[in-house]
């Protein structure tokens, strides 16, 4: 019987949950397929400036005067930046699972397969209105990340003006993870993704959302408690239920739309979702594509 996502919650232990993730997980343990210098030939790309002119197909030249280089299928080295949103609503609990720590589980594990295939990895977060670089590139990246992701703690909320991160328009080639709920005020997410967004970027969000959350369905009088302004107010079910759940079903319905995009990848999670079967679905979807 596999373990349960609050049994892995409740072992507090980040480095032995995305072993037992993994291990869930029994086969597809690669991020994906990445092109590279390889045997088996898959397409061609132009030669730019630093790839090695040995790589430049001289036939082809030949042929079309177009410098190009054969790529092909490999295990090359990917760089993995992970990003956490640590604003407030963050701290949001169904049944006894947290959100952020929802989160962090999913993000240790899935450091921990790039990790083992040798990927490098980075780790950045995003708090009141700040993008932090917390780990950079190392050999010791994984265990860094570990290190944070234990202390990290979620406070505070995202300011809706938008802002500039030079941080996050970088050009290499990266799979980015970025893992938040995405509720927003304005377009303060959608923002952040557009600065984000290069032709050699894949961007891979993870939406996790509580059961309640995407329809309220409770009875009684209820203490709202906004987890980012702190204000509170007391409701009754009837009152709201019908449009709040009208708000948000639309609310998600035009996120989704929004990040129809190339090389823009969503998966709306919710808490009693399956670790491992989230990454999976992932895998999958990655080695399709």
């Amino acid at each position: 019987m596999q373990a349960s996502n609050l049994e892995i919650i409740k072992l507090n232990n980040l480095k032995l949950a995305a072993k037992i993730i993994s291990e869930q997980l029994k086969n597809g343990v690669h991020l994906g397929k990445r092109v590279g210098v390889g045997s088996e030939f898959e397409q061609y790309r132009y030669y730019e400036p630093g790839d090695d002119p040995k790589r430049i197909d001289w036939k082809y030249f030949s042929r079309s005067g177009k410098h190009m280089i054969k790529e092909s299928q490999t295990e090359s080295h990917l760089h993995v930046r992970v990003m956490l949103d640590l604003s407030g609503s963050m701290n949001y609990e169904e049944n006894g699972i947290r959100r952020l720590d929802y989160a962090k589980n999913l993000i240790a594990s899935l450091a921990y397969l790039a990790n083992q295939q040798g990927d490098a990895l980075s780790y950045f977060t995003c708090q009141e209105g700040r993008v932090e670089k917390k780990v950079a590139e190392s050999p010791k990246a994984f265990q860094r990340m570990l290190y944070f992701l234990e202390k990290d703690k979620a406070s505070g909320s995202w300011p809706v003006e938008r802002q500039d991160f030079p941080a996050l328009k970088s050009k290499q080639k990266e799979l980015v993870i970025l893992v938040s709920d995405f509720l927003q005020k304005d377009n303060e997410w959608i923002d952040i993704i557009e600065q984000m967004r290069h032709p050699k970027k894949e961007i891979v969000l993870f939406q996790i959302l509580g059961k309640q959350e995407e329809k309220f369905e409770l009875k009684g009088n209820f203490n709202f408690h906004d987890l980012e302004s702190d204000h509170k107010i007391i409701l009754d079910k009837k009152a709201i239920e019908k449009t709040y759940n009208e708000s948000i079903t639309s609310y998600l319905s035009e996120f989704k739309q929004s990040l129809l995009l190339p090389q823009v990848h969503l998966f709306q999670v919710r808490l009693t979702d399956s670790i491992a079967g989230v990454i999976s679905k992932f895998l999958s979807e990655r080695s399709l594509s």
